[in-house]
Formats: structure tokens, sequence, C-alpha cells
């Protein structure tokens, strides 16, 4: 039997499949993998980043509504909140890797801008980046930074063979559908090799 709907709608339910399958690994990754306060953080952190990621991919935007709040909620679940074993509210190492990960974005952003004459990210990727380090500190922002750009690469290369064609040197790429869930990723991965 033929479907009713056209491509468009088949388009659209294959997202919506796509999305609620990625929000179900992130719910039973985080109760397979960390303890149930862990987990309950870990569920609300990726249910915060794969909106990001969705809402980046379909507009090209991070709403500060998700991104900013993710910042001192990241700071707060690096000390008591999360680890009621040790006496600092906000781990150090997590303050600096907020201030080094929207830092080291937003002076990328405005290098870019001086040499192109053009926006080449935007700031709410800066204000996510801040996120990221806020949520796994200085030591581990790099792998963040690292593993959202070679997804966002490979993505790029995929859809270029894929698409028979070379993407173009303007072509536009929402960085925060790839930045997003590596600050889940790696989170995940910190409060798993710490417990």
């Amino acid at each position: 039997m033929l479907s009713q709907y056209d491509g468009h709608d088949g388009a659209a339910g294959m997202r919506i499949f796509a999305l609620v399958s990625v929000i179900l690994a992130v719910i039973a990754t985080s109760v397979q993998l960390l303890s149930l306060r862990t987990a309950l953080v870990g569920i609300l952190l990726g249910l915060a980043m794969v909106t990001i990621a969705a809402i980046d991919a379909d507009q090209f935007i991070i709403p500060d509504w998700l991104s900013l709040p993710a910042i001192p909620l990241g700071l707060l679940a690096s000390g008591q909140l999360l680890h009621p074993d040790i006496d600092v509210i906000v781990d150090a190492s997590h303050f600096v890797g907020a201030i080094a990960g929207g830092g080291s974005l937003w002076l990328i952003s405005m290098l870019y801008y001086r040499w192109r004459h053009e926006v080449g990210l935007g700031f709410g990727d800066v204000k996510l980046a801040a996120a990221a380090g806020a949520w796994v500190g200085i030591e581990y922002f790099h792998i963040v930074l690292l593993l959202a750009s070679g997804i966002a690469l490979l993505s790029v290369a995929v859809t270029g063979v894929v698409r028979r064609q070379f993407p173009a040197r303007t072509l536009a790429v929402p960085f925060g559908t790839f930045l997003a869930p590596s600050i889940w990723l790696v989170w995940v991965f910190t409060q798993t090799s710490t417990l």
C-alpha cells in the first residue's frame, strides 16, 4: 500500500524517529552507566544537548534559554551537588574550563571575522563552549572540541561523497549540532572513569 504522505512528511517522520531514538539512548546510557543521582543529571544534560543539537541543525541557532543555564549548572555539578564527599561548591578547573572554553571560541570567531570579514562562528557556539568547559573542566575541554570538530568534518565529508559534490568553501555547518552531544559524551566518560 502506498503512503498517503509526501516526501516531506516522510523526512519529518524519520527526523522524529531519530530524535526519539537518541533520547532513549541518552536515558538508557545514563541509567546503565551512572549512579542514580548522577544519572538524573546526565539525563537532564543529555536532553538539553539533544535539543540544542536538533534546533541548531534545523535553524542554525543555539537558544540562550538552553545554553546559558548550562554554564552555572555545569559548575554546580562539578562540586558537592554530585560529589558530596568533596569540600567545594564548584571545582576551580571547571570554572577555568568555562572561561577558557568560551574565550577560545570567541577568539577564533573574532580572528576569523577580521581575516574574512564574515561571521564564521556564532555567539551561540561561544556560549555552548563555555558550557562545555563548565561541565567537563579544563582537563577535558580539548577532547570535547576535538570530538565535535572531527564529527563535523566527517559529516561534511560523508555528505560530499553521498552528493558527489565537493563542499563549498562557504558551506555553513551548524557546529552546535556536533558540540552539544560531544559535551554529554565526554561528561559521561568523566563520570564513569572516576567511579
